[in-house]
């Protein structure tokens, strides 16, 4: 799903789909919350087209839809999620932007969407039939009201795409490839490229050694690479669970948590339900009449436009059900065996019908049955509360000016000291210093801390550690002496050069080889390895499925008879030389042309309709509020839901 969404969003022209797609939620049942693009002057816009505005409140509302049909697939899926993959709400913005061009364009020229033809396309959604099987605008505000969305935004959005339709539809579907075109593009994919690659690696072998004089100036010249950063050496003590002491509860006390927790251990009972709300007595007599031919509950209520997310209550309690749907459907629901549906129901949100999917029954536990469960809970609580203490008190004598060692000798806490670390938690000083996840999160509190700050008292996880930290001491940056490194930076010196000397020989031997000296003949003189052939299409280098390699690439793209170098990895070079462009079998032609006739005319539709959007964005003035849409996409990833439903 994510992957759709992604492929929708890689270009603003896909608005047709994204409103086809809108406008989906609506007739499948998932829940479209309600904004237009057409709405009046807002003072938090992410954009205005044409000086009309598109509000903060219509991108949040867009991202919660999108986000939801994603949870169709990926129910765990989050927003911060959601977003990342498809790159951020500017995909979004864009899409709502070129929507908006193209209508701003289509009403300066006069082209629109008759009330006739709107009521028209309203009128065929599946979702808006009522028991008649014809339109009911009963039903229609009934479902409209369930997902939250607004006649009047309903309405624009399909005028919207009505206009939509009426200018790009002409362009896309008149797009026809040329037959010349379809067996020139076919015969490109069959055709094999023969050719060699051949490998320049950057080998130090045959490099005299550097002198001293000349390792000292690479040093000098490449000082910022020897150089290391401030580091921090740390103290710090920990102070967890194990620091800590508690008594173990008391018979009385558990006898009183048992009291205390009286409703949690009596017996229950929990039922699977699904149910509907209709707009009204027939309607939802008709949906019992359903059921009672055999049709089930889920099919029935896709009928009505309501998805498994839309009728599904959940496992809940008679209180639970009672108080989200009403006292009367929970007495109902709660009277039946398991497998059971309740006769039509009037209720607070319409009239409803419930299905029993299952039911739970939990025995009454007695003290004796939970005495282990709330002993723990009890020594759990007592060890927290000793240390949430412990803590408090680090806390208050920090604050009270007390020093790190007076601290840790009043608590007894033991003291641990760091080498100096570099950011990264690595010692230079100490190559066998290994760091572990304490040291990062040390690291990071006292990034900018110094020897001469008070202690903090930090967070370690979640599982109840936490540490009294402070710098011990700060060592300057500072280049690492150069006979501390000398024989590292002698390598890389002799390595830079084996990596020119590699650059240097391919392009000498592309120079000879496009000369017109045999690839082969080339690299035998310069003593090495000979090319290696190589002879494949299109299309098997397609079936190949991984990512194409660069001299590969490169080959694909020569013309016969030249080379060419290609960069490659750790100071190598490749040679690309292609030789020939061979004829692939004509028999295949007429199979390929059929396969790659739709895709070919597909993409010809979508650059005529790209093109037209393109010169439409030209007339109809846009102008974007990045800052209004970084705080929306802030508020989104962090949970709020910037104005928008949820």
């Amino acid at each position: 799903m994510l992957a759709f969404f992604r492929r929708a969003l890689s270009s603003w022209l896909a608005v047709g789909l994204l409103a086809l797609v809108m406008l989906a939620f609506v007739a499948t049942g998932v829940g479209t919350p309600g904004g237009s693009l057409t709405g009046g002057p807002s003072a938090d816009a992410v954009a205005t087209v044409g000086g009309k505005p598109i509000s903060v409140n219509v991108i949040s509302e867009r991202a919660q839809t999108a986000l939801r049909q994603a949870r169709e697939r990926q129910p765990a899926l989050t927003m911060p999620q959601f977003l990342a993959s498809i790159g951020g709400l500017n995909p979004l913005v864009e899409q709502s932007i070129g929507a908006s061009v193209l209508t701003a364009w289509a009403e300066r020229h006069g082209l629109a969407a008759s009330e006739r033809l709107i009521g028209s396309e309203i009128a065929t959604f599946p979702a808006f039939r009522g028991a008649t099987g014809k339109f009911d605008e009963n039903a229609m505000n009934a479902l409209l009201n369930q997902r939250r969305m607004n006649f009047n935004t309903f309405h624009d959005d399909v005028r919207d795409e009505l206009i939509r339709r009426q200018l790009l539809n002409p362009i896309m579907a008149g797009a026809r490839a040329p037959d010349g075109l379809l067996r020139i593009y076919a015969q490109s994919l069959i055709d094999k490229r023969e050719g060699v690659i051949g490998l320049v690696a950057a080998s130090p072998a045959g490099i005299a050694a550097p002198t001293d004089q000349q390792v000292a100036d690479y040093y000098r010249g490449h000082i910022a690479r020897y150089s290391l950063p401030e580091r921090h050496a740390l103290r710090y003590a920990l102070i967890g669970p194990e620091s800590v002491a508690s008594p173990a509860p008391t018979d009385a006390e558990i006898a009183a948590q048992y009291k205390a927790d009286a409703a949690k251990y009596a017996a229950s009972e929990t039922r699977t339900i699904q149910r509907v709300v209709l707009p009204n007595e027939a309607a939802a007599r008709a949906f019992a009449a359903t059921l009672a031919k055999g049709t089930g509950f889920a099919q029935a209520a896709a009928g009505q436009g309501l998805a498994a997310a839309d009728i599904n209550a959940g496992t809940v309690t008679k209180d639970a059900f009672a108080a989200s749907d009403g006292a009367e459907i929970a007495a109902a629901a709660f009277a039946l065996p398991s497998g059971g549906t309740t006769a039509p129901v009037k209720s607070p949100l319409g009239w409803s019908i419930a299905r029993v999917e299952a039911i739970k029954a939990v025995p009454a536990r007695s003290l004796d049955q939970v005495r282990s469960e709330i002993a723990a809970a009890l020594t759990k609580k007592k060890a927290d509360d000793a240390l949430s203490k412990l803590v408090q008190q680090v806390e208050d004598a920090v604050g009270d000016g007390a020093n790190f060692n007076e601290v840790v000798a009043k608590h007894k806490l033991q003291v641990v000291t760091t080498p100096p670390l570099l950011p990264n938690g690595t010692a230079p000083s100490d190559p066998n210093f290994r760091p572990d996840p304490t040291i990062a999160a040390l690291l990071k509190a006292t990034a900018d801390s110094s020897a001469d700050d008070a202690p903090t008292v930090e967070t370690i996880d979640q599982n109840g550690h936490f540490a009294l930290v402070g710098v011990a001491s700060v060592v300057p940056a500072a280049p690492v002496p150069l006979a501390q490194i000398k024989p590292r930076v002698a390598e890389e010196l002799v390595f830079e050069r084996a990596i020119a000397r590699a650059k240097t020989q391919a392009q000498s031997l592309l120079g000879k080889i496009n000369g017109g000296q045999a690839p082969a003949a080339a690299f035998q003189a310069a003593g090495m390895k000979a090319p290696q052939p190589l002879s494949l299409s299109q299309i098997e280098l397609s079936r190949a499925g991984a990512d194409v390699p660069a001299p590969i690439r490169t080959l694909f793209r020569l013309a016969p008879g030249k080379a060419e170098l290609v960069q490659g990895p750790n100071g190598s070079w490749f040679v690309v030389k292609l030789d020939r462009i061979v004829a692939g079998d004509a028999k295949m032609l007429p199979m390929v042309i059929g396969a790659t006739r739709s895709e070919l005319q597909r993409g010809l539709g979508d650059e005529y309709a790209q093109q037209f959007a393109n010169a439409a964005r030209v007339e109809v003035k846009v102008k974007r509020n990045p800052a209004a849409l970084g705080k929306l996409e802030q508020d989104l990833r962090s949970g709020n839901n910037g104005g928008g439903a949820q």
